[in-house]
């Protein structure tokens, strides 16, 4: 597949018609009420992550297979219940206020970020009981992907402290996302979340190395492909977990950086002697790693970053989680900044699924790039309106630096 391919067919598709929904709310109101329908599990209140847990039992992680488990075919099709449920579950969520879906997605990132902070730190200073705290955020996540879309808009965040706090948040939830699109059983999905989370440990040994502001030389990259080895053998300091659990976590943490064309490391493995899950964290891990800002380069444009990833289907990836990231992310992911065709300049907020071209936005300057009063638009529901180009940083700087430097700040996550 090229991305030229993508770009085509989605020029071609005619302007698609307002959707029309019963008792039609304008989610993007604050004032609006939410629309009825059944309840949704997250509605209720989080509970809260406890720092330790009890053991958890042998029996109850066996739930938890490699995803996909063995004896699933290579090829698998989400079944039409559960594409029923799912579709369900869009409807009730773009019936319901931007504002609580927000707000809902932002606690759940949070939780997120304050997991991977206590891994990291905790995770040499001896044995720790994570597991389970962490395949219950893991279940959390899987719940509000499955029905409030503005969670993946939070993976545009990085941390100024740490780097890998964001990093390994992210990659988790982008997985996640990908294991529900590809149709994983749920508990799989939770495990893939686990392997997710803990993809980098191994990078903790080379924290200098990855805060330095200049390119890595040859010597320090080779030190730097040590990492996944080092990861892998932190999985056994986990007390409350299966040993065949850890196994199967240690051998994809060893595998996320390996590419189908065996252009990976550190096993230079080829197509089938990679994990698909593996393959899945792997690819999340890169689109994470270029649209964020390191200490030696700024963030790429989302939409750059998945058009790399689209013309490398074959290379470094296999087709079907370069295409589970695009029916994750479409074309223009959150946190993409575009122009539209009344000429004003937006942001991406939300995908809408099923549209590579038509997600949900937020007008945040006129055409001139003067400041214009914040609002959300739907582009489905605004056929007349579609995105004519991406804006570069480059062109934002020179063209109103004051809001450059604003947008700048808060892409840094701050938890108040």
């Amino acid at each position: 597949m090229k991305f030229s391919d993508l770009n085509g067919r989605a020029k071609k598709e005619e302007a698609p018609e307002p959707r029309v929904r019963e008792k039609k709310t304008a989610y993007f109101r604050a004032s609006a009420e939410p629309a009825a329908g059944p309840p949704n599990p997250l509605d209720a209140p989080l509970p809260d992550i406890p720092g330790k847990l009890p053991p958890v039992p042998e029996a109850a992680p066996a739930a938890a297979p490699e995803a996909p488990p063995a004896g699933i075919p290579e090829k698998r099709s989400i079944s039409r219940k559960d594409r029923q449920r799912k579709d369900e579950a869009a409807v009730r969520a773009s019936a319901r206020p931007f504002p609580e879906l927000d707000a809902q997605a932002r606690e759940i990132y949070s939780r997120n970020i304050a997991l991977a902070k206590e891994l990291i730190g905790q995770i040499d200073r001896g044995y720790v009981e994570k597991y389970g705290s962490i395949m219950r955020q893991a279940e959390l996540n899987s719940q509000a992907l499955s029905s409030n879309p503005v969670l993946l808009s939070y993976t545009r965040y990085a941390t100024a402290d740490d780097y890998l706090y964001a990093h390994s948040a992210n990659v988790a939830v982008i997985s996640q996302a990908m294991g529900l699109a590809l149709g994983l059983e749920r508990s799989a999905v939770n495990f893939l979340g686990f392997c997710a989370l803990a993809h980098d440990l191994g990078m903790i040994d080379h924290s200098k190395l990855a805060k330095q502001e200049n390119r890595l030389t040859d010597a320090e990259y080779s030190e730097i492909m040590l990492h996944p080895e080092a990861g892998a053998a932190r999985i056994d300091r986990f007390l409350d977990m299966d040993g065949r659990l850890k196994e199967q976590a240690k051998k994809i943490i060893l595998q996320v950086h390996e590419r189908i064309d065996a252009g990976g490391y550190p096993g230079r493995l080829t197509n089938e002697e990679i994990s698909f899950s593996a393959q899945i964290i792997g690819i999340a891990d890169v689109y994470e790693a270029m649209s964020h800002p390191r200490s030696w380069r700024p963030a790429g444009h989302p939409h750059n970053v998945m058009k790399h990833l689209i013309d490398k289907e074959g290379h470094g990836f296999n087709s079907r989680v370069v295409k589970a990231l695009i029916e994750v992310f479409s074309i223009y992911p959150p946190g993409s900044l575009v122009a539209l065709s009344t000429g004003e300049i937006a942001g991406v907020v939300q995908v809408n699924p099923g549209s590579l071209t038509r997600p949900v936005v937020s007008v945040l300057l006129d055409p001139d790039f003067s400041p214009a009063l914040p609002r959300l638009a739907d582009l489905l529901e605004h056929p007349l309106t579609g995105i004519e180009r991406i804006v570069e940083e480059e062109e934002l700087l020179a063209r109103n630096p004051k809001f450059a430097a604003r947008q700048e700040l808060e892409r840094w996550w701050v938890d108040w």
